[in-house]
C-alpha cells in the first residue's frame, strides 16, 4: 500500500541529518552499527556487536605522536617531562650556575586496546515503532613498557632517603651552616657593644660583607636542605650524582663559604667540612616508577586493564518514511528518527594517566539521531546524524554536547551482499573534529522481512581508521562486526 504519510515528517527527519552543527566525539555509541530499519511488528530482533579498537599513537597540532613521547628522549628532562623542572631549578640555585637535568635515555613504549561488546534487544510495538534496550560490555587495557638508560644521567636516587649514614652527614650540613651563622652573629654583636675590642674594628669595617654572606649562607643552607635533606626532609627524590659538575660545584660553594667565615671570625680552622651527599649512581626503572607514584601521585607505568558494563542505553525508534525500490520504482529511500536516554551504569574510574580507560560517562546522556537509507539500482547511500547531550554533573572534562555524521555510500554485488564505504565526522562543545574513513561488506536480506519469509540472519563488518583529530585525541583503528538476528514473539 502506498504511504501516505505528510511528506512534512519526512523533511524534518531529513533536515535533522544536516542540521547538526557537527560538534566532538561521543562518549559512547559505535558509529556504522545502527541503520534506518525497524523491527516489524511482533519480532525481536537480537544485535549482537564486536569492536575492537587499538591505537599507540594522538594527534597533535602538527601532525601525530606516539602515546608514550612524554617519556620518550635522548636525555629525559624538563624539556620532555614538565614535573622535573622544579628539581632542575633547584639544583641550579644550590650549585650557583645553570642546571640542566638529565635522568638518562628513555623510552615509554605504549599500547592502548578497546573492546566493546554491545548487547542489543529490540521488539517491533508496530511496523513503524520499534523499542530497545543496549547493553555494552567494555574491556580496555593499556599496555606500557618503560625503560631508562643510565647514559648521560647526572642525578640519581637521593641516599638521605636510604642510607643512615648520608643522612647523618647531611644532618651535619645544617648543624654546620647554623653553628657558623650563630657565631658570626654572636661576633658582631658583641662588636657592636665593644667596638674597641680586639679584631672588632675590622669586622665592623666589613659589616656588610657579613651580613650578605649570613644572608646567602643561610639561603644556600635552606636550599640543600630542601634538595638533599635534613633532620625534619626527606629531601628530593633525584640528587646530582657525586663527581658530575653540578655536585662539584655544590663542594665548592661549601668551601667558599667556609673561607669567608673563616676570614670574617679569623679562625684557625674550619667551620664547614661536611658536604650533601650526592648520588650513589643513576635511577633506574624501579626508581623512576616509584618518583611517579610517590612524588607525583600518578600511576606507575604498568600494564592497566578493566571490565565492565558500559553505560546502558534504552531507545524508541520510529520509521517516518518507507519506499523500498520495486520493479516501478528504482529509486528506494527509508528515513527513520530515534530517541533514547544512556544510564551512567559504566564506571568513570580510570587507573591511567596515560590512556583513559573509564567505562562510561557517568552521568545522564540524552541522545537523539535520524537515518536516511537511500537505493538506486545496484547504489545505495545511508547516512546518519547523531547529537548526544552529557549531563552538567559529568565528572569528564571537556565535550558534554557531541553531535556525530555517518555516510556510508555502498554497491551491491547481489541483493544481500554489497561493499560499502564509510566516513565519519564527530565534533563536540570543546574539542576539534575528529574524522574516520574506512570501509567493509554487508549481509542485509530486508525483503525476507517485508515479505513473510523466513527469518534472516545480517551481518555487516567494518574497518575505520582515524584520520584527523582534536590535539591529544587517539589516532586509533577499529574493526567492528555486527550479527542481527530476528525471532517472532508474537504471532500477528
Amino acid at each position: 500500500m502506498r504511504d501516505r504519510r505528510p511528506r512534512g515528517i519526512a523533511a524534518a527527519a531529513l533536515a535533522l541529518l544536516v542540521v547538526f552543527p557537527g560538534r566532538a566525539e561521543s562518549q559512547a555509541g559505535l558509529g556504522h552499527l545502527d541503520d534506518a530499519s525497524v523491527v516489524p511488528a511482533g519480532l525481536l530482533r537480537a544485535r549482537v556487536g564486536v569492536a575492537w579498537t587499538r591505537y599507540d599513537s594522538r594527534f597533535t597540532g602538527f601532525g601525530i605522536e606516539p602515546l608514550g613521547s612524554s617519556l620518550t628522549a635522548d636525555s629525559l628532562g624538563s624539556q620532555r617531562f614538565t614535573p622535573l623542572a622544579p628539581l632542575e631549578a633547584l639544583i641550579g640555585s644550590a650549585s650557583g650556575s645553570p642546571f640542566t637535568l638529565s635522568l638518562g635515555a628513555s623510552r615509554l613504549g605504549a599500547l592502548a586496546r578497546e573492546e566493546i561488546l554491545p548487547v542489543s534487544l529490540e521488539f517491533g510495538l508496530t511496523n513503524r515503532v520499534t523499542i530497545g534496550v543496549t547493553v555494552p560490555v567494555v574491556r580496555k587495557r593499556a599496555s606500557v613498557q618503560f625503560q631508562l638508560d643510565s647514559a648521560g644521567a647526572n642525578v640519581g636516587p637521593n641516599l638521605h632517603r636510604t642510607s643512615t649514614a648520608a643522612q647523618q652527614n647531611n644532618v651535619a650540613v645544617q648543624t654546620q651552616f647554623a653553628s657558623a651563622a650563630q657565631q658570626l652573629r654572636d661576633r658582631l654583636d658583641f662588636c657592636s657593644g665593644n667596638p674597641g675590642a680586639a679584631g672588632c674594628p675590622e669586622l665592623l669595617a666589613r659589616e656588610s660583607e657579613a651580613q650578605t654572606l649570613l644572608g646567602s649562607s643561610g639561603d644556600f643552607a635552606t636550599t640543600a636542605a630542601t634538595l638533599f635533606g635534613s633532620a625534619d626532609s626527606q629531601g628530593q627524590a633525584f640528587v646530582p650524582m657525586a663527581q658530575t659538575l653540578a655536585q662539584l660545584a655544590i663542594a665548592q660553594r661549601v668551601a667558599e663559604f667556609n673561607a669567608q667565615y673563616r676570614d670574617l671570625l679569623g679562625a684557625g680552622s674550619d667551620l664547614l667540612t661536611a658536604v650533601p651527599t650526592g648520588a650513589a649512581g643513576p635511577a633506574g626503572t624501579v626508581q623512576f616508577q616509584q618518583y611517579l607514584f610517590s612524588e607525583l601521585g600518578r600511576d606507575s607505568l604498568v600494564m592497566r586493564e578493566r571490565v565492565g558494563y558500559g553505560d546502558i542505553e534504552f531507545a524508541v525508534k520510529a520509521l517516518v518514511l518507507d519506499r523500498p525500490a520495486t520493479a516501478e520504482r528504482r529509486f528506494g529511500r527509508q528515513v527513520a528518527i530515534q530517541g533514547g536516554v544512556r544510564l551512567p551504569t559504566g564506571s568513570r574510574q580510570s587507573m591511567s594517566n596515560l590512556v583513559n580507560l573509564s567505562l562510561g560517562a557517568g552521568a545522564l546522556t540524552l541522545d537523539a539521531r535520524a537515518f536516511a537509507d537511500l537505493a538506486f539500482g545496484r547504489a545505495g547511500l545511508l547516512a546518519s546524524a547523531a547529537f548526544h547531550s552529557t549531563g552538567a554533573d559529568s565528572p569528564v572534562r571537556g565535550d558534554r554536547r557531541v553531535t556525530a555524521f555517518h555516510i556510508a555510500p555502498r554497491w551491491h554485488l547481489s541483493a544481500p551482499l554489497s561493499v560499502h564505504g564509510a566516513y565519519t565526522r564527530r565534533h563536540g562543545d570543546v574539542s576539534e573534529a575528529t574524522q574516520l574513513v574506512g570501509g567493509g561488506v554487508s549481509f542485509m536480506k530486508p525483503d525476507a522481512l517485508r515479505a513473510g519469509g523466513r527469518l534472516p540472519i545480517e551481518m555487516r563488518f567494518t574497518h575505520l581508521e582515524a584520520i584527523s583529530g582534536a590535539v591529544g585525541q587517539p589516532k586509533y583503528f577499529r574493526d567492528q562486526i555486527e550479527v542481527r538476528i530476528y525471532y517472532r514473539l508474537l504471532r500477528r
